[in-house]
């Protein structure tokens, strides 16, 4: 079975582990009584989370939806929702943040952080700083989780974390504007539909969720667009549609502005059940649940 980057292993028992209601989770083997040694499989990444990775000094040999990479010291990964990654057995002193999709895009939003790729799916960045780069974002990273496992902010701790979060996703985003990300996409037809078929997605995921659409759009088959999206997210183009769609309806239902009939008029459902329906079969719960859970009210409220 996958593990998530907050679970406990058997093997990495020395990871530095902070999770605050697994929407912030923090990971690293940096300090005291850590070792630089990964065991293979213990740590994989392959749900609706942004996550972070960089790299302080040795080698991660990682898996990144199928395709092999070696993070040397001072890389930096940036891994966008539902993108599949398995890191194999590595010696090397890594840190690693974890942040809830929907919650990621609201610290852009608030914070007026511009990030052009800040909603996309299926896909990773890789960049190569410099020593001075990576301990600016450590020393970020460092309070973030001070602040996160810290039991006297418990009334304010998701307010402060997203502050922190902020600073350093603004300390990110200066240093790489000015970096090209190394490509690991090889320039074939079947990368160029996949990468086309995201920016199409992406322009018109509140009016169209059929493969049907999105294949006419782009001059092909059903069946080959399905095994672009296979070969890079290892799942169908139906599946890579409906979980970008549900992404996006789970940014408007956390920040709550809009009742359950406005959200479903908004993404264009034919009605409110028939939408009901759709969340609960992608998301695994109706919309009504999702907000009573993960409500940015009811964290404002609660604390939590």
């Amino acid at each position: 079975m996958q593990q998530n980057i907050n679970e406990s292993t058997s093997k990495n028992k020395d990871l530095n582990r902070v999770n605050l209601e697994d929407k912030f989770i923090c990971a690293d083997n940096i300090g005291p009584g850590t070792e630089s040694k990964i065991y293979g499989n213990d740590i994989v990444c392959n749900d609706h989370y942004s996550c972070a990775l960089a790299i302080v000094q040795g080698t991660m040999n990682l898996v990144v939806n199928g395709i092999k990479l070696k993070l040397k010291a001072n890389d930096y990964l940036t891994v966008m929702p539902y993108t599949n990654i398995e890191i194999l057995s590595s010696r090397c002193n890594f840190f690693a943040i974890k942040i809830e999709a929907y919650i990621m895009n609201d610290i852009y939003e608030t914070f007026g952080l511009n990030l052009g790729v800040k909603n996309g799916c299926y896909t990773f960045y890789h960049y190569h700083l410099t020593p001075r780069q990576i301990n600016i974002l450590l020393h970020d990273y460092q309070q973030i989780k001070s602040d996160m496992s810290n039991p006297a902010w418990r009334y304010m701790r998701t307010d402060l974390v997203k502050n922190r979060l902020s600073a350093y996703l603004a300390h990110k985003n200066t240093i790489t504007d000015y970096l090209k990300p190394i490509s690991h996409y090889e320039d074939n037809d079947s990368s160029r539909l996949f990468a086309q078929f995201l920016e199409l997605l992406d322009e018109n995921y509140k009016s169209e969720r059929s493969v049907q659409y999105y294949s006419d759009r782009l001059g092909v088959q059903p069946k080959s667009l399905s095994a672009a999206t296979v070969k890079y997210t290892g799942k169908t183009a139906s599946r890579v549609i409906d979980e970008y769609v549900t992404l996006r309806i789970k940014i408007v239902l956390y920040n709550n502005k809009h009742n359950i009939k406005e959200v479903s008029d908004m993404f264009n459902f034919a009605s409110q059940s028939f939408f009901g329906r759709y969340f609960k079969r992608v998301a695994g719960c109706s919309p009504r649940k999702y907000i009573s859970i993960n409500s940015k009210k009811l964290s404002k409220q609660s604390g939590v």
